[in-house]
């Protein structure tokens, strides 16, 4: 082979020199992820006054949500930004849109991305407020981390936590330190990419005035909380699997308000692999009177009989009953938890009579009735009977409604589930709340709020025979 010429060789290297110049520039206009491309093009095309970027999947957030409960008018980026100068590069275009921002959403991970950094960006843009929520990985997740790897992790989300600071326009929330988030595998589709109702919750939760903002004074309880609920997680056994059980849950708006992941139900479901069935009525007593026709033994009994003529259509409770008949457990243990008595006090209804203990106009006497029909009709049924949770309304439940106060209705159901031999779940007195914290469980003064929810749930699964 003839050895090239000098002039030759130069030509040769210019050549090359150019074809990297091009290949640079193409990849400068042409080479970035479609997912980019497609979230650059909405940026400058779309009108929208708020922004949700973000390092982890958002297939699940809903532009509506943001519509509907916090008015706004949402653009939703599809790409996951990899890094700092991305975002900053997706923000100079935000800022170039013509759109008037007001609000900002950014999902992170604290791997990925500092708070000084987020801090720099804020001050960037004064005039938007910055809503930063951090990436909330599963049970899963943490329970498959080597031992090195997940004292890396945990060391970078406590070490993230404790260099939040607060800014007028930037705020921090966290929830991956939550047991009703990331311990419940139902409320995930894979890790990291929670079910819509999860994402919905999130979007809600995410507030200046809520508790899962972060501020120097939580930050050493989230990171304690975090620290506390992985090390569980990683070194708990694993829970029982009860595949062969089906639980029916009969009761009010604690039950029958809630019915995805997060409800009572919903819990029970997702640690324990059961077949469960919401039959919750909202507003609804054991008490059986003309005002509530259709109270606890009328729905005792259109169970067993399978009869939902005895049921009101359109309800939770005519929906959960018409799921099981379509569904029978066949060779399965079944379970029925009976979870009423707030509506019993609200409506003053009496406790018990002793002149009758079947009498089902009465709180006690209705329980009665509706155990021994389960029992009648349902060989083998195990019964789990809940008192009602305590609640905030009525000074804390301590103003007579018809002569008697909530804790009598509690205690009636203690004394029933020793009378007539079921389980008892002291939701009540069991759960350590009282005038000081109730907020941290009952925010809306009467129903249990997701993280209570799931304790139940997880009580009830302990439980289960």
């Amino acid at each position: 082979m003839t050895k090239l010429t000098q002039k030759k060789k130069l030509g040769i290297c210019i050549a090359l020199l150019l074809l990297a110049g091009a290949a640079a520039l193409f990849v400068l206009l042409f080479g970035k992820p479609k997912a980019q491309q497609e979230d650059y093009r909405l940026i400058s095309s779309e009108d929208y006054d708020s922004v949700f970027i973000s390092m982890y999947p958002l297939d699940t957030y809903q532009e509506e949500d943001f519509t509907k409960y916090r008015e706004l008018t949402l653009l939703k980026t599809s790409y996951c930004i990899p890094d700092f100068s991305v975002l900053k590069q997706y923000m100079k275009r935000v800022a170039k849109s013509g759109n008037s921002i007001s609000t900002v959403y950014l999902g992170i991970f604290p791997d990925k991305i500092s708070p000084t950094e987020l801090q720099e960006l804020a001050e960037l843009y004064p005039s938007a407020g910055f809503e930063v929520i951090l990436s909330y990985p599963s049970a899963e997740y943490w329970k498959g981390l080597s031992e090195e790897e997940y004292t890396r992790m945990l060391g970078i989300y406590c070490d993230f936590l404790s260099a939040v600071e607060e800014k007028p326009n930037l705020r921090f929330y966290f929830y991956g330190s939550q047991a009703w988030l990331i311990a419940n595998p139902h409320n995930y589709r894979e890790d990291g990419i929670v079910a819509e109702n999860i994402a919905r919750e999130i979007m809600l939760h995410s507030d200046s005035i809520h508790e899962y903002l972060v501020t120097p004074e939580r930050a050493e309880i989230f990171s304690g909380q975090l620290t506390e609920l992985t090390g569980k997680i990683r070194t708990a056994p694993a829970r029982p699997d009860l595949s062969n059980h089906c639980i029916v849950f009969l009761g009010d708006s604690v039950i029958g308000n809630f019915t995805d992941s997060l409800s009572i139900p919903g819990v029970v479901a997702a640690v324990s692999n059961a077949s469960v069935f919401n039959c919750g009525y909202g507003g609804n007593s054991a008490s059986m009177h003309p005002e509530c026709p259709t109270a606890l033994p009328g729905i005792s009994q259109a169970l067993v009989d399978g009869d939902l003529s005895l049921l009101p259509e359109g309800t939770q409770v005519y929906s959960g009953i018409s799921s099981y008949l379509a569904n029978p457990p066949i060779d399965k243990k079944m379970s029925v938890v009976i979870y009423y008595g707030l509506n019993d006090y609200f409506a003053g209804y009496q406790v018990d009579s002793e002149e009758d203990p079947y009498d089902i106009a009465t709180y006690a006497g209705a329980i009665r009735t509706a155990v021994a029909t389960l029992r009648a009709g349902l060989p083998d049924v195990q019964i789990i009977l809940c008192t009602p949770n305590y609640c905030r309304q009525f000074n804390h439940g301590t103003e007579p409604h018809g002569g008697y106060i909530l804790e009598q209705y509690a205690d009636a159901v203690i004394a029933l589930s020793e009378e007539l031999q079921t389980e008892l779940l002291d939701t009540f007195h069991g759960f350590g709340i009282n005038k000081e914290n109730w907020s941290e469980f009952i925010p809306d003064q009467v129903h249990p709020n997701a993280a209570f929810r799931f304790l139940i749930g997880e009580s009830l699964t302990e439980l289960i025979r």
